[in-house]
């Protein structure tokens, strides 16, 4: 009766640690799909239609791999992000901040410096490269990437000649290598007309 008990026991064990672990790990089993498609291009970049994740970033671009993306709706903002990195959130895993405005010129923020501006074009439009630094005493951006509180590049580009037209400014996290931000840049396709 002790043999029957104990071997009852051990199987009720097995169960237990089982459907612990098949909870704990089922994510890397059956990973959450994304809400936008992606194609992957090789073993290096995947194609993400920035589109299907907010219809006003009328663009597509191919990113690292292993990289992700996500929407900050509060923010109308996109986050490129190394999820490998040891931090706590996204946001701190920044790595490109993409956001949009509409206007009929290229507009700066009055709580940044600019540092360095240069006209050049992209994929045929317009566009803006920046050094800016948040002006001292200007508040945190809040909800951003903190290295949007520093010294930084970001790319204006104009999507067209429209007035207004949406102008998408990428912003690039100094840590992140020029070649990875350059190869990105130089994959984006636009889509043609407003919406």
């Amino acid at each position: 009766m002790k043999v029957i008990f104990t071997i009852v026991l051990f199987v009720i064990a097995i169960g237990l640690v089982s459907g612990v672990g098949y909870f704990l790990f089922n994510d890397k089993v059956n990973p959450i799909k994304s809400p936008y498609q992606v194609q992957e291009i090789d073993k290096v970049v995947k194609l993400i239609d920035f589109s299907q994740i907010n219809a006003e970033f009328l663009f597509s671009a191919e990113i690292s791999k292993e990289f992700e993306v996500e929407y900050i709706s509060q923010l109308k903002a996109i986050n490129i992000y190394n999820p490998s990195l040891d931090k706590k959130t996204n946001i701190e895993k920044s790595q490109v901040y993409i956001s949009f405005f509409q206007a009929s010129k290229f507009l700066t923020l009055s709580t940044v410096d600019i540092t360095k501006q240069d006209k050049i074009t992209i994929k045929g439009r317009e566009a803006i490269l920046y050094e800016i630094t948040k002006k001292a005493g200007a508040p945190n951006f809040s909800g951003q990437p903190d290295w949007r509180n520093f010294k930084h590049h970001a790319l204006d580009i104009r999507h067209s000649n429209d007035n207004p037209s949406y102008f998408y400014s990428f912003a690039q996290n100094p840590n992140l290598s020029q070649k990875i931000l350059d190869d990105f840049i130089n994959s984006l396709v636009f889509i043609s007309g407003e919406k």
